[in-house]
């Protein structure tokens, strides 16, 4: 029995590190994703900010922060194309991030 619980804890490392890896190589394939989506921005009748992607991330939650962040770096003074790229770009690393720690939380 001992023997048992001494295999399982062996095993358990690397299983955790194969299940690292894939997360990590989710990752790369989402993050290329994400470089390749554009944000429409606009405003309702009532003046709100409304948002749509021309294609999805893959994640739905990624996806929504993409528009939230794109809205605020517009909302926070960016103006122009090229400086709300910019805006959301340096945004990008932490949307990432985030995603990283929901993805490996979800790992059983």
């Amino acid at each position: 029995m001992i023997l048992s619980v001494l295999l399982l804890a062996a095993v358990q490392p690397a299983a955790t590190a194969a299940e690292s890896e894939a997360v990590e190589d989710e990752i790369v394939v989402i993050g290329r994703r994400l470089n390749s989506i554009s944000a429409m921005v606009g405003k309702d009748q009532k003046g709100r900010f409304t948002c749509s992607l021309d294609k999805s991330s893959g994640n739905i939650n990624l996806d929504k922060r993409l528009c939230k962040t794109t809205v605020r770096c517009i909302r926070d003074g960016a103006v122009g194309d090229g400086a709300i790229k910019s805006c959301v770009d340096a945004e990008k690393p932490k949307l990432l991030t985030k995603l990283r720690r929901e993805l490996q939380r979800s790992q059983p």
